[in-house]
Formats: C-alpha cells, sequence, structure tokens
C-alpha cells in the first residue's frame, strides 16, 4: 500500500468538500451545511494551507486538517474507512504539533479509537441544546 500526505493544492479543493457533504460521512460531523463548489474556492483560498490530503495508489482517499482554534478535522471516503487511514493522517498530521483539540460526538466510535490509539487523552463534554 503506497500511503503519503501532501499539500492540499487547488486541485483537491473539490475533493475536500465531496468528501465532507458526502451523506455517508455526516454522522461523524458535528455540523452539516450545504457547501457550494464557490463557498468551498473561497475558503480555500485562505485556509488550504492548514490541510493536507491523503493519497493512497496515487488517488486522493481522505483529508485532515486543522480548523478554528487548533481543532483537527479529519475525514476519509468511505470505501477507504476500517484501513488504518485516519490513524495514519493523525499520527504524520500532528508530529510536532501541539495543543491540538479534536471533538467527537459520542457515538462515533471509530473516530474515538482513532484518538485513542495514538494516546490522546479523552475529556468528555456536553452541548446543551433547547428542544
Amino acid at each position: 500500500m503506497n500511503i503519503e500526505l501532501c499539500e492540499c493544492s487547488s486541485e483537491y479543493w473539490e475533493f475536500v468538500r465531496q468528501v465532507r457533504t458526502d451523506p455517508s460521512n455526516q454522522n461523524g460531523f458535528f455540523s452539516h451545511s450545504e457547501i457550494t463548489p464557490e463557498q468551498q474556492i473561497e475558503y480555500m483560498k485562505s485556509n488550504s494551507f492548514r490541510y493536507k490530503i491523503c493519497i493512497l495508489n496515487n488517488s486522493p482517499v481522505g483529508y485532515i486538517g486543522i480548523i478554528k482554534n487548533n481543532e483537527i478535522t479529519y475525514c476519509v471516503q468511505s470505501k477507504h474507512k476500517g484501513k488504518g487511514i485516519g490513524t495514519l493522517m493523525l499520527k504524520e498530521f500532528s508530529k510536532g504539533l501541539t495543543e491540538l483539540e479534536a471533538f467527537v460526538k459520542c457515538e462515533n466510535i471509530s473516530s474515538q479509537k482513532v484518538f485513542e490509539k495514538l494516546g490522546w487523552e479523552k475529556q468528555i463534554y456536553y452541548k446543551l441544546r433547547n428542544k
């Protein structure tokens, strides 16, 4: 398996949008919004340096990046989940970085396992919502 992280150049911006908005990945995110290609381009123009793309056998299969205040985000194409790609991305991407945070939904067991494998400290937070 030939796998690497590369810079998130403009050729990958639409890939990031498609993976992020794929309905099969929506349960992993706290919030969902439809992002148009134009909105993605505008966002990535000033933020693509915060992201890396995971390439497996010459094809993109996932992304990882930093959003907000050192909060890490990542997503793997659904057909490539369960192969250790998320773990590899997090391990490589976070080398030398400190003070990173990740917010993982309680029901997102697979992401919890990724962070736990790499020794991230688990803390529990509650987000209250009025119904």
